[in-house]
């Protein structure tokens, strides 16, 4: 068990009655504030804290005393249910689900909280412990697709998962061909156009089914980033040349880089080698690093690979923009040529004032240092509109399409342009 997960278990061991061996069915639900970021932001320290307490009063009074709620995390609740069937447990979830989700006034503010919920059932003879059973749903949680989040999720207990190890690296998946890359389109405000998608690896697990990246990327270490970085760049280029063939206008594809790569001797030549092998422009190629890589924190060889992607051609973005440090001195030392403004900025960003201002001030810093921005996690239409009005280049997120395999994105693109040549035409005067 990680160190990680054995400090969030550690005060439901302390606090959790030993389970009764003779109870016919157990069961742990897990409920995870969503929006605990997005709320800090707008609240102080101390509203946070009576939301938590609130939340916790309010879904303690809702279920049996012999059913005891404890907060094993920050904005994160745990339920053990027990000799309830399947179904009446599921229902339990479901009710103590919407009961949290329920609007609360805090702070001069109505507060809406939002919760995903993971529930594991097990049924006797053999009931695991309770610390084993909440360990699965932590690790359930941890590995919930984005489609998961906001909803209630129910799973048998599965033994396999209490190692808290894959069943393989991902060096040794990625050589068994269970990764694929996904596709997330970017889409221009000002035309509507696609500018790109970003490739997002999926691993294709199979015991587990199709695990996003926080299901496996803590576990990753150096050489299995490297294995990742260069799966993706293949499947990229080879997305490429397949749009490129359909008759598909798609500008460039981007990746992500890890700090560990960047820094390695010689990651520059590698990555450029390969697009010139597989005759793929290197202004095509728009390259990821975390707003953390800045010159302060990176290396010399950081630097230098930087130095020779932005001097080939490649277009490089600053992701996670807002939530690290040396931004600036980023920009101005590595020829950033997009931000890509954070999710926890853009949530809400339609109805909530502190939104908006922030959002502003990183349209205005990003004029004025003559580069594009970009916002991830766009979720509503309401966002994307309050985005477009207020000048930023482009977006990304559910509101334009959901990450997808390459076979779906012709379907996609084909649809955008089917629309596209709907739109009414201006007549020319004259």
């Amino acid at each position: 068990m990680s160190k990680k997960l054995d400090r969030i278990l550690s005060p439901f061991r302390r606090l959790t009655k030993p389970a009764d061996p003779q109870d016919l069915a157990r069961s742990v639900l897990l409920l995870r504030l969503e929006n605990i970021e997005s709320l800090s932001q707008i609240l102080d320290k101390t509203a946070v804290s009576h939301l938590i307490v609130q939340l916790s009063m309010t879904l303690g009074g809702a279920v049996r005393p012999c059913d005891p709620l404890q907060i094993v995390g920050p904005g994160l609740f745990a339920v053990v249910l027990r000799d309830r069937s399947e179904r009446d447990a599921m229902q339990v979830g479901r009710r103590l689900h919407q009961l949290g989700q329920r609007t609360i006034p805090l702070g001069g503010r109505n507060v809406t909280p939002v919760l995903t919920g993971v529930l594991v059932h097990a049924d006797a003879p053999d009931l695991p412990d309770v610390t084993l059973m909440t360990d699965n749903a932590l690790r359930r949680m941890r590995g919930l697709p984005d489609s998961a989040l906001g909803r209630m999720t129910m799973y048998a207990h599965d033994p396999a998962l209490a190692s808290g190890d894959l069943a393989a690296t991902v060096s040794d998946a990625i050589r068994a061909g269970e990764f694929e890359a996904f596709f997330q389109p970017q889409q221009c405000c000002h035309s509507g156009r696609i500018t790109g998608f970003e490739a997002l690896a999926r691993w294709n697990h199979p015991q587990r089914g199709l695990l996003p990246p926080g299901a496996f990327m803590p576990q990753m270490g150096d050489a299995d980033h490297n294995s990742l970085t260069l799966v993706m760049l293949a499947q990229s280029m080879q997305a490429l040349k397949a749009w490129d063939r359909a008759g598909f206008d798609v500008p460039t594809v981007s990746i992500n880089i890890s700090n560990c790569e960047l820094s390695s001797r010689g990651f520059a030549d590698c990555l450029l080698w390969e697009l010139d092998r597989h005759e793929i422009a290197p202004a095509r190629l728009v390259v990821e690093v975390l707003e953390s890589v800045g010159p302060v924190t990176s290396n010399a060889e950081t630097r230098v690979n930087l130095g020779k992607l932005a001097k080939a051609g490649c277009c490089i973005d600053l992701d996670d923009f807002g939530t690290g440090y040396a931004s600036l001195d980023a920009i101005r030392q590595f020829g950033i040529h997009r931000i890509k403004i954070d999710r926890s900025f853009v949530t809400a960003c339609d109805v909530d004032a502190g939104q908006q201002r922030m959002i502003l001030a990183i349209l205005a810093l990003a004029e004025r240092l003559g580069i594009a921005a970009l916002a991830e996690g766009v979720e509503t239409r309401e966002e994307y509109a309050f985005l477009a009005q207020m000048g930023c280049d482009e977006v990304q997120g559910y509101a334009i399409a959901r990450p997808m395999p390459l076979s779906a994105t012709h379907d996609f693109l084909t649809a955008q342009a089917t629309a596209a040549s709907q739109l009414p035409q201006i007549a020319k005067r004259g």
